[in-house]
Order: C-alpha cells, then structure tokens, then sequence
C-alpha cells in the first residue's frame, strides 16, 4: 500500500505539471465548490433567524412524541370568533383520543393560540395619544411569539382580568416617554387600560422588512372585540401531535373552519421539499386572490423562504459544474482502467500460464534426469 508521503509526493508532482487551461479549470472549480458551500451556509443562517418557528420543537422538550407547528391564515371577510376556536378545539381533543393520543398526567396534548387586528385610539396621562393597529390576541400567543420583555409581563389567556396591555418600546417611548411601565394606566377608545409589560421588537432583517408598524400595541382579543366590534381571528397557530408525517396537518384541515383561508406547516417550512415548491411557485406567490392578509410575522418567514430557495438555487447552480467535472474524470478514469485491464491482464493471465508450464515442463525433465541415475549415484566400471 502506498504510504502518505508518496502520494502527497505524486499529487504535488502531478500539480507541478499543470499547465495554463489545468490551472484555470483548477482554479474556476474551487471557486464555484466554495461558492456552493457559502450558499448553504447562508441557507442554514436564514433558515435560523426567525424565532417564531421553535414552538414544535421546545414544546416536545425530551419527549419521544413529535409534533409539528402550524398556522392558519383566514380571509379578512371570513375572521372567526373565540366560539369557533373553542369549537375546533373540542372537535381536535375527541379527534386526538379517536387516535389514541393522550397528554401525559399534568401536561398537554397540544398548544395553541389566535390573533386578529383592529384600529384603535390609545392615550396616557401625560398627554401622548396615537391612532394605531392593535393586536388582539388569545391562547398562549407569547409562547409562539417569544418577544423579550423590557418590563413587567406577558398578557395570558388565564388572566382574570382582560383590561391588560403590552406595548412595544417604539409605542412606550411615544405614550410615556419610558419603557419601565408595568402598572400604568393609560386609554384605548376612551376605556382605561393597565400596561402590563413592555417588549423589544425583534431584531433579525426579515422582520425589520416586514414589521412597517409605528409602534405595536398587544392585548387581549375579547377585550378588542368589545371596543371594535368587527374584530375578528384572523391568525390561529397550533403545536400538536404528529406521529406520522402529515398527521397534523390531515386533522386541521379537515376539523378547521378554513374556508379560502392558507393553512401553511412551519415545522417544515425550510425542508428541501418544500423549499422547491417554493420555487416552483416562482411569481404566484406574489398574488394574493383569496382575502388573505398576512400578519407581520407570516410575511417575514416568506421573505425567509424565498431568501432560501434562492439560496439554494444558487448553491445547484453552483456545485453543478463542479460535479459535471468530477463525473467527467471518474468515466475517464473507469475508462483508463477498464482499457488497462482489457489489455493487461490477458497479458498477465498468458505470462502466468506460461510461467506454470515452463515449471511444469522444468520439473518433468529434472525427474527424468533422476530416473536415468544408476542406484549409488556412480557409473558402472
């Protein structure tokens, strides 16, 4: 077996011998392999930079159960109210125990949460007042939306009181001139409300883009329904059980009150299959014809999308040469090698058997000569 050195001294040797057309193809191949490896990379960061996606997987924690994360976006004439989710989960739950799927002692089986919009007129004490977009939310929306606190706390669903508010900082700054607010008093639509907590907007440059807001105001849905009476769910997300691919998907589609509205699987969003549907849809996309309008953080995971299938267009497009070349010399090479062996080992197969009958023949004789010995190994006098 040749050692490493010697083959180290070959491959420098073979180098060595490159001319100017063997160094350039040399040279493009490494660039485009690099280039195709910084596209995947780039895929994975992009892939990684929304947090509104990890619901399935912290919910699963160590458990064996899988489970898959999903959204449900309605047309805006077709909002649902609280009684339709309510609805839906009790269909859900006897659909999870049909399965035989039920939650361990003290836990849940799934996890959910729903959201709708409205305008409304917020003010403060000292004088601030603005017209804004608030969202109006209910089950555990901070679980899917783990924005971070600046001050005080999350609204939940369990609260006994629904006259709590979250503001972000833009919309802090703007009312109080502050962020530290947990138990301020402040208005919407004239009615009192109490600031619960204080959130930072999230960072990363998908929702920047997306995120065109001056300033965000969260509170309860049953709390926004009653100042806006045309508010309805517009968003509801789920973590639930999926034992089988599809599983959860199947279910919700089938028991949910869809309508035109998208379901859409965030579990896998950034899988190569789906990421090349993706770009199958090049352009549909863009068109919306079913009344469908996305929250912020929805159109930020799009962005993402098309940011990764671009990127792994790229990355193909790329490594294709690259392989094409590699392909080229391994058929050369099976090529070289089945010449050599069409050649070489008739040639070594007829040496071999020459070989064996020049033995044979050398050993016949050397017998013969001892049979025509005399006995004693002497000539007779």
């Amino acid at each position: 077996m040749m050692n490493r050195p010697n083959i180290f001294r070959r491959m420098l040797s073979a180098v060595k011998g490159f001319g100017f057309k063997q160094w350039f193809f040399l040279v493009l191949n490494v660039l485009l392999v690099g280039g195709s490896i910084g596209c995947l990379a780039g895929l994975s960061s992009v892939s990684h930079a929304l947090s509104t996606l990890n619901a399935a997987e912290q919910f699963r924690g160590q458990g064996d159960t899988r489970f898959a994360q999903l959204a449900c976006y309605l047309p805006v004439d077709d909002g649902k109210t609280e009684d339709d989710i309510r609805s839906f989960r009790q269909s859900l739950e006897a659909q999870l125990v049909e399965q035989s799927l039920e939650a361990a002692e003290g836990g849940r089986l799934y996890i959910d949460a729903y959201s709708g919009t409205a305008q409304i007129t917020v003010g403060s004490d000292n004088g601030g007042n603005a017209s804004v977009k608030a969202i109006g939310v209910g089950g555990d929306f901070f679980y899917f939306h783990p924005l971070r606190l600046r001050a005080g706390a999350y609204i939940k669903s369990d609260d006994l009181m629904d006259d709590l508010v979250v503001l972000d900082e833009e919309m802090a700054w703007r009312l109080f001139g502050g962020t530290d607010l947990a138990g301020m008093t402040m208005t919407i639509n004239g009615e009192p409300f109490v600031v619960s907590g204080v959130i930072a907007r999230e960072t990363d440059f998908a929702t920047n883009k997306a995120y065109t807001g001056d300033g965000g105001v969260f509170m309860s849905f049953s709390a926004l329904n009653r100042l806006v009476e045309t508010a309805s769910i517009t968003s509801y997300e789920i973590v639930m059980p999926n034992p089988i691919t599809g599983f959860a998907r199947n279910i919700t589609a089938d028991i949910f009150p869809l309508g035109n509205g998208d379901l859409v699987e965030n579990s896998s969003r950034y899988s190569l299959t789906h990421l090349w549907e993706v770009i199958g849809a090049f352009g549909q996309r863009s068109m919306r014809t079913n009344g469908v309008i996305y929250p912020y953080w929805e159109n930020a995971v799009r962005l993402t999308e098309d940011y990764a299938a671009l990127l792994l267009t790229m990355a193909v497009l790329l490594a294709l040469y690259p392989l094409l070349t590699a392909l080229v010399l391994i058929i050369k090479d099976i090529r070289r090698a089945y010449r050599f062996a069409k050649v070489k080992i008739p040639e070594k197969v007829d040496e071999a058997v020459e070989k064996r009958r020049e033995e044979r023949l050398e050993k016949a004789f050397e017998k013969k000569e001892e049979e025509g010995k005399p006995d004693g190994g002497s000539e007779p006098s």
